[in-house]
């Protein structure tokens, strides 16, 4: 899922339509990679080479209580490598994931929309950093609550389970820090009404020096050096939202699911929103590097599961159901320009359906699609006409 070699003047060309603001015809669609399980997030390395984090598949044990349902985990996370030559293989495998073991009772029928690796950031060409996610607040049939720890007694695998990868050559991994353990000991959004130790990191930057990480089990951006030490940035606290089933408001975790830098240094992070996931109901936040401040900078998403930001300052927001999660799993993406107006990119019918991830390449939008159902999922390439 290599960006293609171009000669200059077609690659400035397809620059300069990235940087239109309307693109009036539907987008060019391509398929670059295939037969990945769950792709999330995914992050281009300095020769053009893709790096996609893979969820996984869960495995045959130890089996829990999830938030989404009864699991199972397993060794199947991994990490996938498109070359430029358009070579697909897996550059690490046997990295943590769970995933659901019955039907989704919601109209989207999902199963097993597996958690384990997801957010991924490449310094140079090949230095690659990846988030483990998990293990979010397993329990047992009875409510108790399982430790991560109790998890790895059973199968080792589980020890990855949240905590920010390093990936060295030939696959060697070196843990950087352990964002489920700072989750654990200081549980930041505690303060905003969320006690229980909940911890899915789910995305990862690298600016001044620290790695910058979005924890949508712990509604939070924390930050990390490369030698551990873990700090709270920011909580995003929970808001009151009509109950879907009636009665009094209902209030709703913010779960981040992004951040990114801009092109004025601050961090801009999106929100999946947690249930009910109401449509319109997902933000965008700008929050100061300093202080941890959080404005809404654009609103009225439904369900963002990344960003990404062009070289002209435009940011695109991709949605991974665009009519709410309990009602389909139609991805979107929309544009914003740095002014705040908001543009849906249009797509041909059916494009996306639980897209994970997109980033920005030398010549579209790369895209992973498909990302509840092992095996299915794929990379698209999305070029403007």
């Amino acid at each position: 899922m290599r960006a293609s070699k171009l000669l200059v003047p077609v690659v400035l060309a397809l620059a300069a339509a990235l940087a239109s603001p309307a693109w009036a015809a539907p987008a060019k669609v391509d398929v670059v990679a295939r037969s990945l399980d769950a792709p999330r997030h995914l992050a281009f390395g300095a020769r053009g080479d893709l790096f996609v984090a893979e969820a996984g598949r869960g495995g045959s044990g130890p089996c829990f209580v999830a938030g989404e349902g009864p699991a199972c985990m397993g060794a199947s996370g991994a990490v996938t490598e498109i070359d430029r030559r358009g070579h697909q293989f897996r550059i690490v495998q046997g990295l943590a994931s769970f995933a659901n073991t019955v039907p989704d009772p919601n109209p989207t029928g999902v199963t097993p929309n597996p958690i384990g690796p997801h957010g991924i950031t490449v310094l140079g060409a090949d230095q690659v950093f990846v988030t483990n996610g998990g293990p979010t607040e397993p329990k047992t049939a009875a409510g108790v609550d399982i430790s991560r720890d109790e998890l790895a007694a059973q199968n080792p695998a589980a020890d990855l389970f949240g905590r920010l990868l390093w990936i060295k050559h030939h696959g060697r991994l070196r843990s950087i820090a352990d964002i489920w353990g700072f989750e654990r000991d200081v549980n930041p959004d505690a303060g905003v009404g969320n006690p229980a130790v909940d911890s899915n990191a789910v995305d990862v930057l690298f600016d001044r020096g620290r790695f910058v990480i979005a924890d949508a089990g712990g509604n939070a951006i924390d930050r990390a050096s490369f030698f551990g030490r873990v700090s709270n940035l920011a909580v995003f606290p929970n808001r009151l939202v009509p109950n879907p089933f009636g009665g009094p408001n209902i209030p709703m975790q913010a779960v981040p699911t992004a951040v990114v830098e801009g092109p004025d240094h601050q961090y801009y992070v999106s929100q999946l929103t947690g249930f009910p996931f109401p449509p319109g109901g997902a933000n965008v936040y700008r929050v100061d590097p300093r202080t941890g401040d959080a404005t809404v900078f654009a609103g009225g998403f439904t369900n963002i599961m990344d960003l990404a930001f062009g070289r002209d300052g435009t940011l695109y927001v991709l949605e991974i159901s665009h009519s709410g999660l309990l009602n389909g799993a139609d991805g979107a993406i929309f544009a914003v320009s740095r002014d705040g107006t908001e543009r849906q990119i249009e797509l041909p019918p059916a494009t996306l359906t639980a897209p994970g991830g997109i980033t920005v390449g030398r010549d579209g939008l790369y895209v992973s699609n498909q990302t509840f159902v092992p095996g299915e999922g794929e990379v698209l390439r999305i070029q403007p006409r």
